[in-house]
């Protein structure tokens, strides 16, 4: 990210529209998953919530592993993985706001430089 400061903007509104869509990429890329993979562990949920099927029978044979064993594992990582996308999108939601209330570019990027933080501490 480039540095910035006060000086780079020359209205609020400029400030107020950069720092909302650095936030909001940056959001995206905290919860992004390869596109592939994503379609693998949708599989693997669906599967799950019909209590197996080919993908989950396979792996848990290669894993040597009962299937009920392995259905509950999916069962937990997929809702360790939603609470942290709604993690993310509620700090999005609170420092989009705080930029929205900010008086000045300098404390648009606090909101920033806090919001990078706590998508840090998520990881």
């Amino acid at each position: 990210m480039a540095k910035l400061n006060a000086r780079t903007f020359s209205h609020r509104g400029d400030a107020e529209g950069h720092y909302l869509a650095v936030i909001d990429r940056m959001a995206a890329d905290a919860r992004y998953i390869d596109p592939t993979q994503a379609e693998v562990y949708l599989k693997k949920i669906t599967e799950a919530r019909e209590g197996g099927g080919e993908l989950l029978a396979a792996e848990a044979s290669e894993l040597g592993v009962p299937l009920d064993v392995l259905i509950n594992s999916v069962f937990q990582q997929y809702g360790k993985r939603q609470q942290w996308i709604q993690a993310i999108e509620l700090d999005r939601v609170k420092a989009k706001a705080k930029v929205r209330k900010a008086s000045t570019a300098t404390e648009m990027h606090a909101a920033l430089k806090a919001f990078k933080q706590q998508l840090t501490l998520l990881q």
